[in-house]
């Protein structure tokens, strides 16, 4: 077992390849933002980006696996998703402000779970389609019309070339695991799904190939201070 890069009040880093680290983890849900088809190329992985996921997986002990991906991601990526999770849903993460990647419309993120869903409860008796984020979020794509971020947003963006948005990511959380729940991202980036999971009082674990991304991860998740709706990360 590797040695956390950080850990604190529940929440765990580790800094390594996640098909290498993930055997050894026990967790309940595993929610991601892999790397896509076509990614950036300043990703590990992106000429692989299939047999990444397929060998993440393949050692994944998890009740829920939600994988989000661009509304312009080829969905055949989630072949890669083994049958021992049935699917379970399809939600839409939308913007206010949509942008656009060539003639597609960038009007939202798309999240696929599959595997047993949360536990039935007051308020959680139905799990709805989506969420839309709050205008003043960054918005993603190649398109000239954004909301213009708030200043710890556009830092953010700057630094890690797959931003996200924490209302989507948070939403994802809320919906696909139950209170207490270990919450494991084997992509977790900067940190956004590791800040919701904080947020919401589920422990989690966060792994990242990157140490400067795990750097970045580590120091969001000290700032113990309120999360404004323009915080975003991957």
């Amino acid at each position: 077992m590797s040695v956390p890069y950080y850990s604190h009040a529940g929440i765990t880093i580790y800094h390594g390849d996640c098909r290498e680290i993930l055997p050894s983890i026990k967790a309940d849900r595993l929610i991601t933002d892999p790397v896509w088809p076509k990614p950036s190329k300043l990703l590990r992985g992106a000429d692989n980006p299939a047999a990444l996921l397929r060998g993440a997986l393949a050692v994944a002990d998890v009740k829920t696996v939600v994988i989000q991906l661009g509304r312009a991601s080829d969905p055949r990526f989630l072949e890669n998703v083994p049958s021992r999770w049935p699917f379970l849903a399809v939600c839409w993460l939308r913007y206010v402000v949509p942008s656009y990647i060539g003639r597609v419309l960038n009007d939202a993120d798309v999240a696929y779970a599959f595997g047993e869903p949360v536990a039935w409860a007051p308020g959680r008796k139905v799990v709805p389609g989506g969420v839309t984020s709050p205008k003043g979020e960054m918005v993603r794509g190649n398109g000239k019309n954004r909301s213009k971020p708030t200043y710890e947003a556009r830092q953010e963006t700057m630094r890690h070339p797959a931003p996200r948005h924490l209302r989507h990511v948070a939403w994802l959380v809320k919906w696909f695991s139950d209170q207490g729940d270990v919450i494991v991202d084997p992509f977790c980036g900067s940190g956004t799904t590791l800040l919701a999971a904080k947020n919401a009082g589920n422990p989690a674990v966060g792994i990242e190939i990157e140490e400067r991304f795990c750097e970045l991860a580590a120091k969001r998740l000290e700032q113990d201070v309120f999360t404004f709706a323009g915080d975003t990360g991957t």
